[in-house]
């Protein structure tokens, strides 16, 4: 029979529980973040790029490059996810996703709308960020 008791009083529900909480937030809403979102940006190219660019930079005071710095939104949405899931270059990589969820928030909430999509995952890289990848890392493999 499980005792209750001592599964609630333990720290950890199991062994190296945090470094698999840890995993989990790292692959999964990275995986939907490129399944929704940064599949359709980075292989639909400079139209959207563009669209992106000119959307956003203007809030900043930025009237040029909107082709590179929406390349840069597709990039982090398309490519920088799968480094967050595999967890190689896993903070520098969760601190260009919490720039682009932070400027798509604000994007978000200028134009009359919720923002609180691109704020939970600007939260959720926040955390990684903070916390690292974790031991079920490339970067732990690599860099340890």
């Amino acid at each position: 029979m499980i005792d209750l008791k001592k599964i609630l009083v333990k720290e950890q529900l199991f062994d190296n529980g945090r470094d698999w909480g840890i995993a989990a937030l790292r692959i999964i809403p990275s995986f939907y973040m490129f399944y929704y979102h940064g599949l359709r940006k980075i292989t639909n190219g400079t139209k959207t790029w563009n669209w992106l660019g000119e959307a956003v930079m203007p809030m900043v005071g930025i009237e040029f490059g909107h082709i590179f710095f929406g390349f840069l939104a597709a990039l982090s949405e398309g490519v920088l996810t799968w480094f967050v899931i595999i967890g190689l270059w896993t903070r520098v990589s969760s601190i260009f996703l919490m720039i682009t969820m932070l400027m798509a928030g604000v994007y978000h909430l200028v134009d009359g709308e919720a923002g609180e999509l691109a704020f939970i995952y600007f939260s959720i890289y926040l955390v990684i960020c903070i916390l690292g990848p974790g031991k079920y890392s490339l970067d732990q493999k690599i860099y340890s």
